[in-house]
């Protein structure tokens, strides 16, 4: 019994590193060619992969900000919040939840806020990077909202 939980330990452990090996930087999202994804409109599709690609983002910006002192505890907690609502957000598109219009209405919000408290950082280019991606992410998700998909 206690070297079968050794040797799950040392799985996940291994699953962890491996996941970690690869810079966020480096991973990419796209959610083309998924099966489930099959039958999605173009548009939904789009958002998903901007939905993603804003969380990769906001995670990468709350790193840089950490490790470069310039982040107030504030700042840290938005671009974690907005992460984690893009998550959800997508999320509930490739599952076709009957919820993800209302969740993108809340993706929109929060990234539209994330994006105005990074561009509060004008002379800073990763921060620019961020409240751009959230800014065209925040759209896409609008206009998912409203479609009513």
């Amino acid at each position: 019994m206690l070297q079968r939980r050794k040797l799950l330990r040392s799985g996940v452990v291994l699953a962890a590193a491996a996941v970690l090996a690869e810079p966020a930087s480096a991973q990419r999202h796209s959610m083309k060619g998924m099966g489930a994804m099959d039958g999605m409109s173009m548009p939904m599709k789009d958002c998903i992969d901007l939905c993603l690609n804003s969380h990769r983002i906001c995670i990468e910006t709350a790193s840089y900000a950490i490790k470069n002192d310039a982040a107030r505890a504030d700042l840290v907690v938005m671009l974690t919040d907005c992460a984690e609502v893009c998550q959800t957000t997508a999320n509930s598109m490739i599952r076709n939840s009957s919820l993800h219009d209302i969740l993108c209405q809340a993706c929109a919000e929060a990234c539209e806020r994330c994006a105005d408290a990074c561009a509060q950082h004008a002379d800073d280019a990763q921060m620019n990077n961020c409240a751009q991606t959230c800014r065209t992410c925040a759209q896409s998700c609008r206009d998912m909202a409203a479609k009513g998909h």
